[in-house]
């Protein structure tokens, strides 16, 4: 039996990971990915103030599948057919038995005009970019602006920070978010109103409930009309699922992400699962947040469907939602050896252990999952 795993990131590779720890037997397994590395990009905002090394958060998927023995395509998948039963990529067929897509998301710039002259925050490389950009502004004190005060927006805002107060140089950051308050995405009103303080109190320039119309080299244009200043623009506005979505014939699209059913198979099929960032996951009400330890946790559910497929049984064990939209857990860095965590509608802390808690989790623990 052939299983096709699609996507080399955090889900693409626990499910490699789960069934391997599970003692699934006759099963043949190929890893189909873009890149030639796993990266760890939760904790990679740290390679702007220079904490981190892109090559502490990365591991060779080809060391990889030599331990996980699993042949690995290195390579941009152009087509999937759900009913052949077929991965088209870079030209070449791949037949499957179980299929499971797991290429996450991609950065969404909602049609704004100019977006090539933002960076994105979305890979290691443009965090290493970003701190030599950072680095290379030969100005007294250059105008920083960064779209979207979301997580990732305020986590590139404290690195920012720290980086500046590293190399002794001051800065002005402006974070513009299109909502009416930061980390939007997260249903605890006392975090956003800690969050709020904490980075003006820093000096950060807050603009709310006001989203960008277009990108200029040296300015930014809101939808009121408004010019923001920019020596450096960086976009952290929202993510969409990635273009594989769109090239998946027979599945079920919502809002451009993948459906599935309480097994995370994709919906009307019984051998072709979706998981993390690239699926829409909606159980008893209850809906998935776009994290990585999210789809750590479906990856694990659909591990155990393969093993009873594998076994001639149906895949009947459902997911159970870890990390619902209503319900947050997080840990978001505030710089200087700082972190919030955001637990529930109710909960928040933030302080040391906090970010030593986050550290653990975001490096040690996703990290130590592969042989070292």
């Amino acid at each position: 039996m052939k299983v096709v795993v699609v996507g080399g990131g955090y889900g693409g590779t626990e499910v490699i990971r789960q069934l391997m720890l599970r003692g699934v037997r006759n099963i043949e397994i190929e890893l189909i990915s873009n890149r030639t590395h796993f990266e760890n990009i939760i904790i990679g905002t740290e390679i702007i103030s220079e904490k981190m090394k892109g090559e502490e958060l990365k591991y060779g998927l080809k060391e990889l599948s030599t331990y996980w023995n699993f042949a690995l395509t290195n390579g941009n998948v152009e087509n999937i057919d759900l009913n052949e039963k077929k991965v088209k990529v870079d030209n070449k067929e791949k037949d499957y038995d179980i299929l499971v897509i797991a290429t996450g998301s991609q950065p969404n710039f909602f049609n704004v005009g100019g977006a090539n002259l933002a960076f994105t925050a979305y890979s290691l490389q443009s965090f290493k970019t970003m701190n030599e950009k950072l680095r290379q502004l030969n100005l007294e004190n250059p105008n920083i602006v960064i779209a979207g005060a979301g997580f990732v927006g305020l986590e590139v805002a404290a690195e920012t920070l720290d980086l500046f107060k590293t190399i002794n140089k001051k800065v002005n950051v402006t974070l513009v978010e299109k909502m009416n308050s930061v980390i939007p995405a997260y249903n605890n009103e006392s975090a956003k109103k800690i969050a709020f303080e904490h980075f003006t109190s820093k000096g950060v320039k807050i603009i709310l409930g006001k989203g960008v119309k277009q990108i200029e080299k040296e300015k930014l244009i809101l939808d009121d009309g408004r010019n923001i200043e920019t020596d450096l623009t960086i976009w952290t506005a929202g993510i969409t699922s990635s273009k594989v979505a769109s090239k998946t014939v027979g599945a079920e699209i919502y809002r451009g992400y993948i459906s599935v059913d309480e097994s995370l198979l994709i919906k009307g099929k019984e051998d072709s699962f979706a998981i993390g960032d690239l699926s829409h996951v909606k159980i008893h009400e209850k809906e998935a947040m776009k994290m990585a330890g999210e789809a750590l946790e479906q990856a694990k559910t659909v591990a155990k469907n393969i093993r009873l497929i594998a076994n001639g049984e149906k895949p009947s064990i459902s997911h159970i939602i870890n990390y619902p939209t209503d319900f947050p857990k997080v840990l978001l860095s505030l710089g200087q050896g700082k972190a919030m965590l955001i637990f529930g509608p109710q909960y928040v802390s933030i302080g040391a252990t906090e970010y030593f808690l986050k550290r653990r989790i975001d490096v040690d623990e996703i990290m130590g999952r592969f042989p070292q």
